[in-house]
This record gives C-alpha cells, structure tokens and sequence, in this order.
C-alpha cells in the first residue's frame, strides 16, 4: 500500500528490496475523534450530538528502508530525510484520510545498511 503526504511516498508497499524504498507499514494504528458536537437546548431531556464534520486523527506507523551500503544508510538517516515532506494530504492506497495532515513525531533508528522510520501523523 502507497502512503504519502504531500507529494512524499512513506511507504512504497510490501516489496522488500535494497535500493532505499521504504518499505511496510508495520504496527498501523488508526485513532479518529469523530467531529461531534453536544448541544444542550433550553427546555430539553437531553443533550443532542451533532456532527459538525470536524473529524481529526491520528495514524502511526513504521518503514523500513534497506540501502546497498552503510554510507547510502546514513546519508539519509542524517540528511536526506529532512527532505520529505511534512505538511499536506495524507493518502492511503490512493484515498485521502486527511485533507490537511501533518508529521508530528518521525524517529529514526540505523543500523548497517538498514533504516527504520517511525512516523505519527495528525489531520
């Protein structure tokens, strides 16, 4: 499944490799605060929801990139990263989860010629 933000591809699908394509997701965890609002009208039993269609959520997950070398590794781990977009639609296998989305936490982990990428993802 393709992931990305903005015009940024986090994760390229299931296809292991070695050219540095990020592969995954691993451990996805989908959280959504539906956009309701209560309403507690003058005279009523009760309190009414309405949806007001302000949904906001967050998605985590991890990839793995695999580099032909060390250095390739840590070129990216220290620099070209920086580079990925942070801000921007967050698509899922090509549907939009969210309109406006931003990386709010990536962590980084390297070891060898093997790059672990942990994002959270808030829209």
């Amino acid at each position: 499944m393709e992931i990305k933000i903005g015009n940024t591809i986090l994760c390229a699908g299931t296809v292991r490799n070695s050219n540095g394509e990020p592969v995954g997701p691993d451990g996805l965890t989908v959280a959504e605060v539906p956009g309701i609002a209560k309403r507690d009208y003058i005279g009523a039993d009760r309190t009414v929801p309405e949806h007001v269609k302000c949904n906001h959520g967050t998605v985590s997950f991890s990839v793995s990139r695999v580099f032909p070398s060390v250095d390739a590794a840590l070129d990216y781990a220290l620099g070209d990263i920086y580079e990925e977009d942070v801000e921007g639609a967050f698509t899922c296998g090509g549907r939009t989860v969210f309109e406006h989305a931003a990386v709010t936490n990536r962590q980084v982990s390297h070891v060898g010629c093997a790059v672990a990428v942990g994002y959270t993802i808030e829209g």
